[in-house]
């Protein structure tokens, strides 16, 4: 009797597809990863600005106020923030103002990077930076430019942020 060695072709064939049947089933989570790491990031900096958000509030709620304050230290390094009349976020620049409130771009420029690390994400009007910024109705808007549907809100009245990283 003469022993087998190797393949069949229709061994070899039943292999290639089952290999090409795993191929399809998993190709497409490999290729999302691109979109889960874009997600992962706006979700991580949207947390760092809530974070922000929520500590400047505390600092201003701490520091017994009641209506709006200019120029209110956050950290003991002159680190300063504008809080409007409810204690959020409301620009952060001089000069003096009686009731500062955050009504355009470069106030929701100013509080993103004054509430965030000087190595985070970058922020501007147009799409040469990370994200780019719009303004309406007391809500900055901050959309990733590489992923326009992933965007972080933030609401000046109520100081909510709303982290939308879906792809």
């Amino acid at each position: 009797m003469v022993k087998q060695q190797g393949f069949t072709l229709i061994e070899l064939v039943v292999v290639i597809v089952i290999l090409g049947i795993l191929a399809v089933v998993a190709l497409p989570k490999y290729i999302n990863l691109q979109d889960d790491a874009y997600s992962a990031t706006v979700h991580a900096t949207g947390g760092a600005f809530k974070g922000g958000v929520t500590l400047a509030h505390t600092k201003w709620f701490a520091g017994g106020n009641t209506s709006s304050v200019d120029n209110l230290e956050l950290n003991g390094a002159g680190v300063t923030m504008d809080m409007n009349s409810s204690g959020w976020p409301a620009q952060s620049y001089p000069p003096y103002e009686a009731d500062p409130k955050l009504n355009n771009t470069n106030d929701c420029i100013s509080v993103w990077r004054t509430l965030l690390d000087t190595n985070s994400p970058t922020v501007s009007t147009d799409t040469t930076m990370d994200y780019q910024v719009t303004y309406s109705a007391n809500t900055c808007t901050y959309t990733l430019v590489v992923r326009p549907a992933m965007s972080i809100f933030y609401d000046s009245n109520t100081g909510e942020v709303i982290i939308d990283e879906e792809p």
